[in-house]
């Protein structure tokens, strides 16, 4: 009997033991979850994302329950994105809306995944996300994040007009995350520099239908065109002479290799017209990335 009481003693002194243990711990998680987060957030701001990713992790390992959860989680995925990893990037920002229905970040996860579209070219598949986004928040910055992201995609597909329309949405006075009058700026400069010259490869290609090389001086390209002039007057030259001293033979195979050179000049023609016109979408886009100072593809 008095081994059994002691047995008792023993139990009582070990759940005590046990609660006084789990009550320290969790005293100790709440003084160090702070300070923590302070240390992930130094080195995310001083550009060490690895280091940050994992000072995140640990405090989401330790206290899982942390008031800085949401922040953590979408800190990790701009981890990611900001080492060019935008495929793990992509998935946490895509999870994080359903991991944290409540957390004001999750409509800044929203953006990301714009700006990772963005990033990889996907301009009609960023301006939906993007679109949805404006739909579903009514943030300043988020929104006028938004329409600057929209107003770029639009610049990219050489759009002129709706990218105005885009840019002219920014309202500049709540953005504290862009340069004041940005975009207000990129939307005159496109205002004054749009219509941008072009030619029609269609015109080009069936003016050098017509006659040889005159789709080349159409687009500006004088010594290309004198050369396809001169090349489709030599065979058209020697297919008559062949047809006048009834060498019919030798008149087939001129006409075979003479069309060769005849279908070249009309397609030259228009894949001259396309890069001109390229070249100056090219430039006009250049100059505003030079205008505004950031790095956009």
């Amino acid at each position: 009997m008095k081994l059994q009481n002691v047995i008792n003693i023993l139990i009582k002194l070990l759940y005590c033991l046990l609660i006084s243990i789990t009550a320290f711990a969790t005293s100790v998680l709440a003084e160090t979850a702070d300070p923590q987060y302070r240390y992930a957030e130094q080195l995310f701001e001083s550009g060490d994302y690895q280091a940050a990713r994992l000072a995140y992790k640990r405090l989401l390992f330790y206290d899982p329950d942390t008031e800085f959860r949401d922040v953590a989680d979408y800190r990790i995925a701009q981890t990611y994105y900001y080492q060019n990893d935008a495929t793990r990037a992509e998935g946490l920002f895509r999870k994080f809306p359903t991991i944290h229905p409540n957390s004001s970040l999750r409509f800044q996860s929203q953006l990301m995944l714009g700006q990772l579209h963005f990033d990889a070219g996907a301009y009609s598949q960023a301006r939906s996300s993007l679109f949805e986004l404006l739909h579903a928040n009514t943030e300043p910055e988020v929104v006028a994040a938004a329409h600057y992201l929209r107003g770029w995609c639009y610049i990219h597909t050489t759009d002129w007009n709706k990218a105005i329309s885009e840019l002219r949405q920014v309202n500049t006075s709540e953005l504290s995350v862009f340069p004041e009058k940005k975009a207000s700026k990129l939307a005159d400069t496109l205002l004054a520099e749009t219509p941008l010259p072009s030619k029609s490869p269609q015109v080009a290609g069936w003016l050098s239908t017509v006659v040889p090389g005159s789709g080349q001086l159409y687009v500006g390209k004088v010594k290309e065109g004198i050369l396809a002039a001169a090349l489709n007057g030599t065979f058209i030259y020697l297919a008559v002479d062949a047809i006048r001293d009834r060498r019919y033979i030798d008149c087939a195979g001129i006409s075979l290799v003479g069309w060769q050179f005849y279908w070249g000049n009309r397609t030259g023609a228009q894949q001259l017209a396309t890069e001109y016109n390229k070249h100056h979408d090219q430039k006009l886009i250049e100059a505003l990335k030079r205008q505004t100072e950031v790095s956009v593809p």
